[in-house]
Formats: C-alpha cells, structure tokens, sequence
C-alpha cells in the first residue's frame, strides 16, 4: 500500500508550512507543498494534476466551492494553526514521529 499523498497549499503569505510538511513525511505521508495559490482555480487546477487524497489549506480559509469541484479528495482547512496541531488534524491522529522532529528541522 502506497502512503497517503498530500497536497499543502499556502492561501496567506506566512504559514507554517515547511515544519509541517516535514512532519507529514517524517510520519510516513507523501508530501506535495505547491506553496502560494491565490484563486480556487488555481488550487483545483493544481489539485488534479497533483491526485492527492487530502489538500491541505493553510492561512485561511477554503475558497467557496473548492470542496465540491474535488470529489475525491478531502479538504481539510489548516488555518494557523501549529505545525504539530495541523499534523495530527492531516494524520488522523497522533504518530510516534510527531513529537520528534526529523534531523533536518533541529
């Protein structure tokens, strides 16, 4: 069985994406950051070409209608929350990866 592929798009400018994508692979997902998109085309656009099974929104909230133009693919919206917070929301759960950062965040 293949890990869960994610996708993880910024809708604000500071987000905490790059410790949480970290976290999501070291937790043994598949982890797809396509950074900044700023319309709900863009991100269904890039959502399809990317087949993930969830997208993760950061910094705000989901575009109207986004859910809906992907069926398929669940839409979590990530808000601002922690790095350690969205994981868990994007695991389903706690990992034992989680409370232990990969080398490359130390």
């Amino acid at each position: 069985m293949s890990p869960r592929r994610v996708v993880l798009v910024e809708l604000a400018e500071e987000t905490a994406a790059i410790p949480l994508a970290r976290l999501l692979r070291d937790a043994g997902l598949e982890v797809v950051h396509v950074g900044h998109l700023d319309t709900a085309e863009k991100i269904v656009r890039t959502t399809e070409q990317e087949d993930p099974d969830i997208l993760g929104l950061l910094g705000g909230p989901a575009p109207e209608g986004l859910a809906e133009a992907l069926p398929g693919t669940a839409v979590i919206e990530l808000g601002s929350e922690s790095p350690e917070k969205a994981a868990e929301m994007l695991v389903g759960g706690r990992s034992h990866t989680l409370g232990t950062p990969s080398d490359r965040a130390r």
